[in-house]
């Protein structure tokens, strides 16, 4: 009986102050202590939300932040997945004016391929596309530059 009282007295007092409203609801806590030393517990804790407590989003504000992906294969043609020796464009933004800022990579090692470039949602699964306006900068896999070409308008410039 002695050690029965401790029990529910821990019990009781666990339940009633672990438990409480705030303003994201109400928590209920109830814990088991005594039986396995005077200073060790076990607890759990349920929160049950009331009400909408979460701010009103607007949604246009609201950008969901998803990697894609396009693969090539060595021939430079548009593949499902990875392939050995292909590529991958990671599309890093999608522009206002409809454009794409791209950026293509080595499969083998993730080495970068080209620096950052604007593309039409046509060019996108092209693997030898150029952008209309810049600079296309293509790297060997071990970093060095291997081709440097300035576009103005669609047209090679330099």
């Amino acid at each position: 009986m002695k050690r029965s009282i401790p029990l529910f007295a821990t019990l009781f007092l666990a339940a009633c102050a672990g438990g409480g409203v705030s303003s994201n609801g109400v928590s209920l806590g109830i814990g088991l202590g005594g039986m396995l030393g005077n200073h060790v517990g076990i607890g759990t804790s349920v929160n049950i939300p009331l009400g909408n407590n979460t701010p009103a989003s607007n949604n246009s504000t609201i950008q969901a932040i998803q990697e894609q992906i396009i693969h090539f294969d060595a021939h430079g043609q548009s593949t499902d997945s990875a392939t050995k020796n292909g590529y991958r464009r990671k599309i890093l933004t999608k522009q206002s004016d409809g454009n794409y800022l791209v950026q293509d990579f080595y499969e083998m090692g993730g080495a970068k391929r080209t620096d950052p470039m604007q593309l039409s949602r046509d060019q996108l699964h092209t693997f030898r596309a150029a952008p209309a306006n810049g600079t296309l900068t293509v790297y060997a896999i071990n970093g060095t530059v291997m081709q440097q070409q300035t576009y103005q308008n669609g047209k090679l410039i330099k």
